[in-house]
């Protein structure tokens, strides 16, 4: 190897500081291109955001919002089908849930939100209304206090599990 002249060596080492510069910028920036979602370390996924009060008022509000359309499929969206335990069970209760009310109001008031790892939790008070699709069969009104645990599902949040788990009984 023959010898650098100064010039070369200084221009060299100037191109090196650059370098390091920007690997250092890189790490800094979390090892990923400039712009890009930080992912969760899976190709094609997004890391899951910081469950927020605004998550759960969305959340509460698409549920309100099938509710009072009277939309079971939209309703049933809102569920994590693969974490919520006994969703089968779950979806054949709001099967028989939405055939008995026709016209069902809910109202909330959200007191606690809170993010525990993957998991986002809501506490609220919830008032739930419905109105019997057939004559004889009573009205409910439920005023409860209600827990939700939700998952992030690559796309959105998505209700994993729910106390009390009767909340939506017909005859409860």
């Amino acid at each position: 190897m023959g010898t650098m002249s100064p010039g070369k060596r200084i221009a060299a080492r100037g191109r090196v500081g650059v370098r390091l510069l920007v690997l250092c910028v890189w790490l800094v920036a979390g090892g990923r291109g400039f712009g890009q979602a930080k992912t969760d370390g899976k190709p094609g996924t997004q890391a899951r955001p910081v469950f927020t009060e605004a998550d759960a008022v969305r959340v509460l509000d698409q549920m309100r919002q099938a509710f009072e359309s009277h939309n079971r499929s939209r309703f049933l969206k809102l569920f994590d089908t693969r974490r919520m335990p006994g969703f089968a069970v779950f979806r054949d209760e709001m099967d028989e849930f939405f055939e008995t009310y026709h016209s069902i109001r809910m109202n909330y008031q959200l007191t606690q939100v809170t993010t525990d790892g993957e998991f986002g939790g809501l506490m609220m008070n919830m008032t739930l209304e419905a109105a019997p699709s057939e004559a004889g069969t009573p009205g409910v009104r439920r005023d409860v206090q209600a827990r939700f645990l939700l998952a992030w599902d690559g796309k959105g949040w998505k209700i994993a599990d729910l106390a009390p788990r009767n909340l939506f009984k017909t005859g409860s």
